[in-house]
């Protein structure tokens, strides 16, 4: 009994921390009120995202040291704290930039990996599942935050009062659901292969590299759809709509994602589940370059890209706990992440510098699914799981 609410209080954190993925709920609302630029409004989120994702190689280390609770503690007082204190900020674009783009998102990224670990190790048998429903959490959490957000506004509801309430709702959530998370008893913890690896170590470690092969391309196409998919369903002369509900479909199914992929996971062996996600990220990116052309098919692969995003931020994880064990997995999927701050720098602004010039999505796609197609050969020859077996078999 005692892990399942320690998976329930995982979910429930990171349906807060995904609070980042709603961000476009309020621009409008920080345009309209306090003039605020869409440069600056996205700017604020572009922080955001790097510094997430350069705290989780941080958050990663503390977890290993520290254990979850404490470094999920410090991390969601912060996190919340800067949400209520954007709050009181009058509107001022370096208030808003400093608080959320900086302080919460520090907050965020201390905290992320934490409740993925620790509910990894409650339930070793099932790595992939436990993976993907606690992070469903967080790419579901616009589904709510958005709902909530836009009927809050709708009501007239002042935004920054709507930042205030979220920071309170946060601060009683995490807090409170950090006390229970604590790893298991020594003896139910998956033995790690490399109990004393370091960093440095991973640069020299092929292993490692055949997963950011793989986990990279699947990252761009992930990150450049999510941003994209508005003007990229515009772009087809679809209807406002449409592309407006398209958002929310992508969100619901890259949350429904990282559990079927879980699930998919706990079916197939690791790389097997790897290699059939990566051939699906390649097919559905580079049909996307001439096969979306109506309502229908552009639904289709808003379902199946949002799928297979959902995929990446699961299979991943869970492989790194079967191979390298649970002790390093904040280092080691920590550093691996690393890639997603890079890759959402990268992909997402040359689809839009593409389209810029071009008129089309199409040569994004075109580029993008080559790359995710050579990573397929690329993951499968070098990724050999099978050494680190022998290895710690000598």
């Amino acid at each position: 009994m005692k892990k399942y609410i320690i998976l329930i209080s995982a979910v429930l954190i990171q349906i807060c921390l995904g609070v980042g993925y709603s961000w476009s709920t309020f621009v409008p609302a920080l345009k309209q009120t306090f003039g605020l630029s869409i440069t600056q409004t996205q700017t604020i989120f572009g922080t955001g995202s790097l510094i997430i994702t350069l705290c989780i190689f941080i958050g990663g280390r503390i977890q290993d040291r520290l254990g979850p609770r404490i470094p999920v503690l410090a991390g969601g007082i912060l996190f919340a704290c800067s949400y209520i204190a954007a709050g009181y900020s009058s509107g001022s674009y370096p208030a808003l930039l400093l608080l959320i783009g900086f302080c919460a998102a520090i907050g965020v990224g201390i905290c992320y990996i934490c409740p993925i670990v620790c509910c990894v190790k409650w339930f070793p048998n099932h790595k992939s599942l436990a993976t993907g429903i606690v992070v469903a959490g967080y790419g579901g959490s616009p589904i709510i935050v958005s709902l909530i957000g836009e009927y809050l506004l709708s009501h007239h509801i002042y935004v920054l009062d709507i930042f205030k309430y979220m920071g309170f709702v946060f601060l009683i959530i995490v807090t409170f659901a950090a006390i229970f998370l604590q790893n298991p008893p020594e003896e139910k913890v998956f033995q790690p292969a490399h109990a004393d690896m370091k960093t440095i170590d991973l640069v020299k470690d092929r292993n490692f590299w055949g997963l950011l092969c793989g986990m990279f391309p699947c990252l761009c196409i992930g990150l450049m759809t999510i941003g994209n998919i508005k003007p990229f369903g515009l772009s087809l002369n679809l209807s406002l709509m449409i592309t407006a509900t398209a958002v929310s479909i992508l969100a619901f199914f890259n949350a429904f994602g990282r559990i079927g992929w879980g699930i998919i996971g706990g079916f197939l062996e690791g790389k097997k589940a790897i290699l059939l996600s990566l051939v699906s990220t390649s097919v559905v990116c580079l049909a996307a370059s001439f096969a979306v052309k109506d309502d229908l098919t552009f639904f289709l692969f808003v379902v199946l890209a949002g799928f297979n995003y959902g995929g990446c931020m699961v299979l991943y994880a869970a492989e790194i706990a079967h191979h390298y064990g649970t002790q390093k997995m904040g280092t080691i999927y920590s550093t691996l992440f690393l890639s997603n701050g890079v890759a959402g720098f990268f992909a997402p602004p040359l689809a839009g510098r593409i389209f810029d010039s071009t008129g089309s999505y199409a040569p994004a796609f075109l580029i993008f699914g080559f790359l995710a197609f050579v990573s397929i050969f690329l993951f499968y020859f070098i990724y050999q799981p099978a050494t680190l077996k022998n290895e710690q078999q000598q």
